[in-house]
Order: structure tokens, then sequence, then C-alpha cells
């Protein structure tokens, strides 16, 4: 019996000494691969080549300084095959060697034996892995149950310990995922709701209401264009276009029921599958350094930039992440779960818009008409107003006077001397005479022409202003009388997103 299990362990060796060769010669083709397509000067070549050698050099003797934790290897292997299995439908491989310590593999063994009927979790193994590390246990199983669609599995206290508190009003990868699985139903209700609160309270008091109305159309109500009730106009507006956004929003019926992408396998970067086989992939806790190292080694070797494997790394803020997903009408999940986390403020936004658009009509307003500015009642132009834009027209058609033909007077005269002094010398005279008097009486007649349209143009403009007027008056009086349809509108709208953001 033992001579068999000597045998057993010596070819276990042998098939890891086969594995390691063969990561080697991987890993020295890359490196012939990269000294091939090396760039630059000698001196930059060589260095880039004196990299990358030393990476390969360290990188053999991590490799081989892995080979001692072949179990904890064969405990990640074995994770994955039975979240796999699990996934479709199978029955999961058995587990293998015990490893003490690990974490992965009690925690494995808890939904190792899952079923479609079962209504509760083995407590043996899921004591022993919360013993070993709490935290870790608590995300893989909210990552796993949630990926094999087990959501009424999930524990509260579990997803509290998961998620944890987000720093600095950011989240880190593991956040964002648990964030977009609960989101897509993958948490349960109870699990949506602790992250929202916890996303909540990062973004108290921010204006949405620009970020949420992005998600419908522009809203014209056709009002007067009077400035003394634009603000109240502009506000209507915007309350209307807010309910619009919030029930495209959290009406959509898709949210209703949990995504179905949320299975196992899915290659989104911020799903449940992904960051719970980042999880996996850190290893026991004395690998996680050289894991980690190895990862960057790698990156040296292929000259690539190292790609973010940590499921504590930064992704962004929850107000950017929010605004985002706020206006994103491919996720309806994301987008629905944004607006109940800023719901509080929306609403008091809305109210706000509600109160500015219910603001009293004004008694009068300010018309202008060309230059001239009227005051205008609801039941006609003010008297006082319209008689001084009357007078100052007129101002400036004056009527004909002597001043205004002054010079055609004057080259009358002028043309009457030469015609009758000099016309006694010589006939020539007379004919200058006739002349110089029919350009004084050219003159008179352009005077008296332009005076005369003058004229015509202020009564023109004076029929015009008084119609103009008279339909500011009648825009006026007909907002006034509308005032109470606009208030029941407005209280509709803000009922409407109230029912809505509070549902």
């Amino acid at each position: 019996m033992s001579d068999w299990y000597v045998e057993r362990r010596q070819d276990r060796e042998l098939e890891e000494l086969r594995s390691e060769m063969s990561r080697a010669y991987s890993e020295a083709s890359s490196l012939r691969s990269k000294v091939s397509q090396l760039q630059g000067s000698l001196d930059s070549r060589l260095r880039q080549l004196s990299d990358a050698f030393d990476a390969f050099v360290e990188l053999s003797d991590i490799r081989y300084e892995l080979i001692g934790f072949a179990d904890a290897a064969e405990v990640r292997r074995h994770a994955s095959q039975v979240l796999t299995a699990l996934a479709s439908g199978q029955q999961p491989p058995a587990a293998g060697a015990a490893v003490p310590g690990y974490w992965l593999q009690p925690a494995v063994a808890t939904i190792h034996g899952l079923s479609i009927d079962a209504t509760a979790l083995p407590d043996g193994p899921l004591s022993e892995a919360m013993a070993l590390d709490k935290d870790r246990t608590s995300i893989f199983l909210c990552l796993a149950l949630a990926a094999l669609g087990r959501r009424d599995l999930v524990q509260t206290s579990w997803l509290e310990t998961a998620f944890g508190t987000p720093a600095d009003g950011k989240v880190t990868r593991l956040q964002r995922a648990l964030w977009s699985t609960g989101a897509r139903g993958g948490l349960g209700a109870d699990g949506q709701t602790l992250i929202i609160e916890r996303l909540r309270d990062h973004v108290k008091g921010l204006s949405w209401v620009e970020t949420v109305v992005s998600r419908a159309q522009a809203v014209r109500h056709g009002h007067p264009s009077f400035k003394e009730i634009a603000t109240a106009a502009n506000a209507r507006d915007r309350l209307s276009q807010l309910r619009a956004a919030v029930d495209t929003v959290a009406g959509d019926t898709a949210v209703r029921e949990p995504d179905r992408d949320l299975a196992y396998g899915e290659p989104d970067p911020d799903s449940a599958s992904s960051v719970l086989r980042m999880l996996i992939s850190e290893g026991s806790e004395h690998e996680r350094e050289p894991l980690s190292r190895v990862a960057a080694l790698r990156a040296r070797i292929t000259n690539t930039a190292a790609a973010a494997a940590a499921i504590t790394d930064p992704v962004d803020t929850i107000e950017n992440l929010l605004r985002a997903d706020l206006r994103r009408d491919d996720e309806p999940h994301l987008s629905a779960t944004a607006l109940r986390v800023v719901a509080d403020d929306v609403l008091t936004e809305a109210e706000e818009l509600a109160k500015t658009a219910g603001a009293l009509v004004p008694t009068e307003v300010v018309c202008k008409v060309g230059r001239r500015d009227i005051t205008v009642l609801p039941d006609g132009p003010d008297a006082q107003s319209m008689a001084a834009a009357v007078a100052k027209i007129n101002s400036e058609a004056p009527p004909l006077t002597v001043k205004s033909v002054g010079g055609a007077i004057a080259i009358a005269v002028t043309g009457l001397v030469v015609g009758i002094g000099l016309g006694l010398v010589h006939p020539f005279w007379i004919v200058v005479g006739v002349v110089i008097l029919g350009v004084a009486a050219h003159r008179f007649w352009s005077a008296r022409t332009d005076v005369a349209q003058a004229k015509t143009d202020a009564a023109d403009q004076i029929v015009r202003l008084k119609e103009k007027a008279d339909e500011a008056a009648g825009e006026l009086a007909s907002y006034k009388s509308s005032a109470r349809d606009r208030e029941a509108a407005i209280a509709a709208d803000l009922t409407a997103t109230r029912e809505q953001l509070t549902s």
C-alpha cells in the first residue's frame, strides 16, 4: 500500500514538472518572439532584452516556488468546475485533497450540493469558511449565488460584509459588481435596498434633474413670450419633461424581473461571474503575493500593460456612475436602480419646479413692439403707456414747415433774381432763371413728399403698435384665464412624479 502511495506521489510530481516545463517553454517562446520584435537604438533594445530576461528568470523562480501550492491550485480549479457544472445543471465533481486553512475549499463545499429545491446551505462547511475568512467567504457566496440564480439564499449579513462602505465616494470593482448585480435582481429585494441605501449616503443634496431629463424629449407648452412669466413657464416645461423621463426609467416593465444576463459565464467585466473568477484567482493567503508578482512579470515579458486583477481596484465615483447609469437606455435595471438612489433629491427638485411653475400670473407685462415698450394689461394696453408711444412716433414725423422747405425757397428767389434782373440784359438769363425755378420746385415737391411719407409710416406704426398691444393683452388674458387648468396640470405632473419616485 505504501509503495502504491509513493509511486502515486512521484507520478504526481512528474506531472507537475512536465506542466512546469511546458509553461517555461511557452514563456521562452514568448521571450524569443519579443526579441525579434524589439525596435529602437541598440542601447534601448539591450535594456528591453535585459528587462525581459530578468523578468523571465524571476518568473521561473516564482513558478518553482508555487509548485508547493499545487493543492491550493487544485482547489481553485475545482471551484471553477463546480460553478460551471452548477450553472449548466450538471453534477459537480468531487472535491480533492483537503487544504488546511484555505477558505475557498469549505466555501465551495457550501454550494457543492446546491439543488433547485434547496432552501438553505449546509452549516458545517459554511461555518468553517466563515471562520477562516469571513470577508472573502461572504463575497464568494453573494457572487456565486447571484450568478447561479439563487438570490433567495443570499443573506443580508453576507452582503453587508461583502459590500462594505465606499471610501471617499468611490467604489471598487467588487462594489460595482455587487451594485450592478443587485440592480439586475441578483441579490433579492433586500439586497438591492441595502446597496441603494449605502450609495444614497454619498450623493445626498446633489442636483439630478438635468441628468434625468436627458431621458425624455424637450417639452413646450406654448406659453406667451413675456419675460415676466418666462421663469414660471420654463419651470412648467421642465416639470413635464421630468415626469416623462421618470416614467421612462421607472415605468419600464423589464426591471420587474431579474436580468437574464446574470448567469455564470457572462463576459461583462462588472458582472458577478467576472469578479467571482477574480476572487478565486487571488489564491490562498500565502500565494497572493507570488501570484500577483507572476501577473506583473508576465506583463514585463510580453511588454503589455498589466491588467487590473484585484477586486479592490477603484472604478469611479458613485456620482459619475449614477449619472452614467441614468443616461443609459440599454440597461433598464441599472437606470431604475440609479433613479431609486437619487429619488429623494429628484423629488425635492420636482417640488421646487412645481412651486416656481405655479407662481401668480403678473397683473401687467411689458410688450416690446419694434423699438417701443408698451405696458399691457389683461383688458388692453395701458392708456398712458400707449399715448406716450404714439406721441413719440408722431414726434419723429414732423409736419411740413418753412424750415423744411427753406432750401427750396432760397433757390426759387435766386431763380427769380437771375431771370428778371439779368433777363433784361440777355434772354439767355431768362432761360437760366426758369431752370433754377424748376430745381426749386423739385426740392419743394421732394420735401413735401418726404413729410407725407413720414406721416403715413407713423400712422402705420401706430396701427401695428395697437394691434400688437391688443394681441399681447389677449394672450395675457388667456394665460390668466387658464391659470386653474395650468395649476391642475402642474399638480398632476408632480403627483405622478412623486408616485413613481416613492413606489
